[in-house]
Formats: C-alpha cells, structure tokens, sequence
C-alpha cells in the first residue's frame, strides 16, 4: 500500500514537470487548439445574437432582423463545423502549426474588443 502511494506521487511529479513547460512562442499548440474547438462548440450559437446587435448598431433593426439573422445563422453553423474539426482533430498541426481557421479565434473575442465580427 505504501509503495503504491509513492508510486502516484512519483507519476503526479512526471506529469507536472511535462505540463510546466514554457509554451511555444507563437502561443499556438495543440492543446490551445483543443480549447479553442471547444470554445466554438460551447459558444458558437452566440455569434447570432451578437451578429444581429453589430447589424442593428451599424445598419439599423430592419438590417438586423433580416440581413442579421442570415449572416448570423451562417457564422454559427461555419464555427460550429470548425469546433466540430478543432476538437477532433487538435493533435493534426493542419492549417500552418496549429493557426486558428477562422477569425476571431473564439466567438465572444470581437464582441469584447468591439470591432466588427470576421466578415
């Protein structure tokens, strides 16, 4: 019992030294890219509303509830298919080391920096 405490203890130190190594320098790996699929999986619905705020903002409500809502559904089913590839296959370095497909990187990233959605 007592060697099997030391055993884990031992593989819980491996384990952290592997994991406390410094990140790449472009900051893009495969386990970013992993959070990043599921990211857009987890929040890829909402690029409609915010979608249809930025419309509203720079074209008007009637923009935003007609042109919005197309532009909008369209963003959440493209992010939801790039999550879907993202999160399944985050270990394959494809497209360039591991470089997100679409822009923004995660869906609320625009809303927060309050600049237009990726067109």
């Amino acid at each position: 019992m007592r060697m099997r405490s030391w055993f884990w203890v031992g593989g819980l130190a491996v384990a952290l030294a592997c994991l406390s190594t410094t990140p790449s320098a472009s900051g893009d790996d495969a386990l970013r890219r992993f959070g990043r699929g599921l990211g857009n999986l987890v929040w890829g619905w909402s690029d409609l509303p915010l979608t249809m705020h930025q419309e509203d903002v720079l074209n008007g409500p009637a923009a935003a509830f007609s042109y919005g809502i197309v532009k909008g559904a369209a963003k959440v089913i493209s992010r939801t298919a790039v999550g879907i590839y993202e999160t399944g296959f985050f270990y394959l370095p494809y497209p360039d080391a591991y470089w997100p497909i679409i822009k923004p990187e995660f869906p609320l990233d625009s809303y927060n920096q309050n600049v237009l959605m990726y067109e």
